[in-house]
């Protein structure tokens, strides 16, 4: 009866896990996804602050449209994962959003007013920075003296480049 149970939890995780494995295949070869990057980053911004004051603002929207599709997608992953962070550990009342781009870099800076990361030297969240380093980013997360926690992402454009 044990290895019975054992079996079907096994049973079941795999299916799982096959599920989600084909999810992510197929949403990263949907051509249409993520194609406007600050549509889909205000979307759900706003579904997952709901609670909180929220401004999101843009720059350099057209240097966007020229990314790598793949790149658009782990640059909003990388903003999902954050703002669930901020959700999960924050208790913040507002966030701001800054994204702006150019010919040669793209910058994610995300604030908040929760209650930081605790201790002096908090390390960065694993999550984000595997999504950092998928995208070759530099990230850089702080705690600003006047509470709260920001959370930086520049990613050099020549390092992926634009679609052709």
């Amino acid at each position: 009866d044990r290895l019975t149970e054992i079996v079907d939890r096994i049973r079941a995780l795999t299916d799982r896990t096959g599920s989600a494995a084909r999810y992510c295949a197929n949403m990263l070869e949907a051509d249409d996804l993520c194609s406007d990057l600050t549509e889909e980053m205000k979307r759900s911004s706003y579904r997952l602050l709901a609670d909180a004051q929220h401004e999101i603002t843009f720059e350099g929207q057209e240097f966007l449209q020229k990314l790598n599709p793949k790149k658009r997608i782990d640059l909003f992953l990388f903003y999902k994962e954050s703002l669930t962070n901020i959700i999960r550990h924050s208790n913040a009342t507002r966030v701001t959003t800054r994204l702006t781009a150019n010919r040669n870099e793209v910058l994610l800076d995300i604030t908040d007013d929760g209650v930081g990361m605790p201790g002096e030297s908090s390390p960065v969240p694993a999550s984000l920075k595997r999504r950092a380093r998928l995208l070759g980013a530099h990230l850089d997360v702080t705690c600003p003296e006047n509470g709260g926690t920001r959370i930086t992402l520049q990613l050099k454009t020549r390092k992926f480049g634009y679609k052709t």
